[in-house]
């Protein structure tokens, strides 16, 4: 392997950490059982997004890795040519866009990285006490109409 290969498998590398850490961030928020279905439908939408993202960097990273698109194709069982034709552009632009951020990449995984960490530390902290004062919460929100919506001006 080449220097210059090392550098784009490396990028990409820690473009899908960067990824699979937002992606794992937002999971932990809706593990919440106080607001993370308060937050569901605010963050439902873009985990389908950034979860085809992670898939598309982890497409590219094989690629690069030398693996074939007929080995990835048979670990999904489906055709080589479905599989080429549903990821093939979109694991070509995240390759590219992993060499033009990597100091943006760099900075973020060790950003989502304390984010987890904390976020993790404070649910495995507060689970139980959370878990058994949500049904009064939710309960209360259920007589409360119209809670769920901001107030406009």
């Amino acid at each position: 392997m080449t220097s210059s290969q090392h550098d784009r498998l490396r990028n990409l590398l820690l473009a899908l950490s960067d990824a699979a850490l937002d992606l794992a961030n937002d999971g932990v928020a809706l593990a919440h059982p106080r607001e993370g279905a308060a937050l569901g439908l605010v963050i439902a939408p873009s985990l389908q997004g950034k979860a085809a993202h992670v898939e598309a960097l982890a497409c590219a990273v094989l690629r690069h890795a030398g693996v074939s698109w007929d080995v990835m194709a048979g670990r999904y069982d489906v055709t080589r040519q479905s599989l080429h034709r549903r990821l093939s552009a979109a694991a070509d632009q995240v390759a590219e866009n992993a060499q033009k951020f990597t100091p943006g990449h760099e900075l973020s995984v060790h950003q989502e990285l304390g984010l987890l960490a904390g976020a993790c530390e404070r649910l495995q902290q507060n689970f139980t006490p959370e878990l058994e004062a949500a049904p009064e919460v939710w309960e209360a929100r259920r007589k409360t109409p119209g809670w769920w919506w901001p107030k406009g001006p």
